[in-house]
């Protein structure tokens, strides 16, 4: 569930970084995109890979290394490989295929109003295409293809297409607190599901709930979100998500945390430590390089906002 819920923060985030961008320059520097998110992205994945091939802790296949390295893993689990230590990747494989193919699509569908009903649409068919998929292709493929697991990404790239181009659209009920209190119940609630039906109904189900509570936190400016511990957290929490199973297995290595403290607390720490020697670093270098020799930018003029 919170999975899908970062799916629909980067659709809507990434979407609204495009628009900025077309709005500020007039074209879109895919080019550039591409390198930021390389630089983002590629460094503390990879010394993962890399401990896990000199540590095997915990154990990961080779096939699974190779998968999660060129983003497929989540074909990989469908077509009967294993991640096992690296399970996580499957969703970044989803987020990555994301980022490769909608910027294109941003460039070249230049009837925004169009893209828009086509993000929603496409999110409902996907919908229904993962409940049927489960009888006629499986469960894996239900739950972790890109084509059956994108739809809070398209739900969150429509969304922030509907506050930028036609904000009064919007229904006003999405902004009333107690809509935003019971959408949380509804998300939570749906998050108590037994496995197999929340993956397969409950967490798509949970999307349209899952926008309004993010709707409302970034327009109230939620004062839960809007601390040092949480700012915090939020940059650190990338290198926690990939982190996370060699935190689990040095729990299991020394014994059994019931409560989950120890988990916690291990995980934040590989995850500061990622943060502060790879993944800022790298992003510093990024921006050096792009500010030194800026990238030759790449793909057609936009419709005006208008459009």
């Amino acid at each position: 569930m919170a999975v899908q819920v970062f799916f629909l923060i980067s659709g809507l985030l990434i979407t609204w970084l495009l628009l900025q961008e077309e709005e500020r320059s007039g074209w879109i520097n895919r080019k550039a995109f591409y390198f930021r998110r390389a630089f983002r992205l590629f460094p503390a994945l990879f010394i993962l890979l890399a401990w896990e091939g000199l540590t095997d802790f915990p154990h990961v296949p080779k096939s699974g290394l190779i998968a999660a390295a060129f983003y497929y893993g989540n074909y990989h689990v469908i077509c009967g490989g294993e991640l096992l230590g690296i399970a996580q990747t499957w969703s970044l494989a989803v987020e990555e295929h994301f980022y490769l193919i909608w910027p294109q699509i941003f460039v070249l569908v230049r009837n925004r109003r169009l893209l828009t009903y086509a993000c929603f649409t496409i999110a409902l068919i996907e919908f229904v295409w993962r409940i049927v998929s489960d009888n006629r292709v499986g469960y894996f493929y239900a739950t972790l293809a890109t084509e059956t697991s994108s739809s809070a990404v398209l739900f969150g790239c429509g969304l922030a297409l509907v506050l930028w181009y036609q904000p009064a659209k919007l229904p006003a009920f999405t902004l009333r607190p107690l809509v935003g209190a019971f959408s949380l119940v509804v998300v939570l609630l749906l998050g108590q599901l037994p496995e197999r039906p929340q993956l397969l109904w409950g967490v798509p189900a949970a999307i349209p709930f899952a926008a309004i509570v993010v709707l409302q936190a970034v327009t109230y400016e939620w004062r839960i979100l809007e601390n040092s511990i949480a700012r915090f957290l939020g940059r650190i929490s990338y290198g926690v998500y990939l982190w996370g199973f060699v935190a689990k297995a040095v729990i299991n290595w020394f014994g059994h945390d019931v409560k989950h403290t120890l988990l916690f607390a291990i995980a934040i720490a590989i995850g500061t430590i990622s943060h502060y020697l790879i993944e800022r670093p790298a992003q510093s270098l990024a921006r050096r390089w792009l500010a030194s020799a800026p990238i030759p930018a790449t793909g057609a003029l936009l419709l005006p906002r208008s459009g």
